[in-house]
């Protein structure tokens, strides 16, 4: 890198690199560490929740939502709303260009809300891609309770 910069410097001296000596002036050999280094507090980082290890087995698409939605307590009106988003679909890929899921949560945007972030991080979503297909389906419906909670049923205006 040294050599890249002197190079670069030769060919144009006036370049403007505002580059530090390669020994600080009054220095004449290099520092010696007498203990070793203290490392800071590491910084732990919460893993997405594994998927439920027991779940029922379902007749259809329907059910399986109705558990999910039952389970966190969201109303039956969500049974309603799924079907009109999702067509009670939770797979990778059932997203328009903002949401995913059975209730088509937009979880980039509510990821930047203040009053929804710790909720959607309590549910263990951190992207839309834990929300987003098989394994996620606790996740996604913890979060469409935690924006249920804050907005009501706002959030889905256009079906509501």
């Amino acid at each position: 890198m040294t050599l890249l910069l002197t190079l670069l410097l030769a060919i144009n001296p006036a370049s403007g690199l505002d580059l530090p000596p390669e020994t600080p002036t009054g220095y004449s050999t290099p520092a010696v560490a007498l203990e070793p280094a203290t490392r800071g507090t590491a910084v732990e980082m919460t893993p997405t929740s594994p998927p439920p290890t027991e779940v029922p087995q379902f007749a259809n698409d329907c059910d399986e939502m109705h558990f999910y939605r039952a389970k966190v307590g969201l109303p039956a009106r969500f049974d309603q709303i799924g079907w009109r988003e999702s067509n009670c679909r939770l797979e990778t890929g059932v997203r328009t260009s903002c949401c995913v899921g059975w209730w088509q949560l937009n979880v980039s945007l509510h990821l930047r809300d203040r009053r929804l972030v710790d909720r959607y991080h309590a549910c263990g979503v951190y992207s839309f891609h834990d929300a987003d297909g098989p394994g996620d389906q606790l996740r996604h419906a913890c979060a469409a309770k935690a924006l249920y909670d804050v907005v009501g049923l706002s959030a889905w205006a256009a079906t509501a």
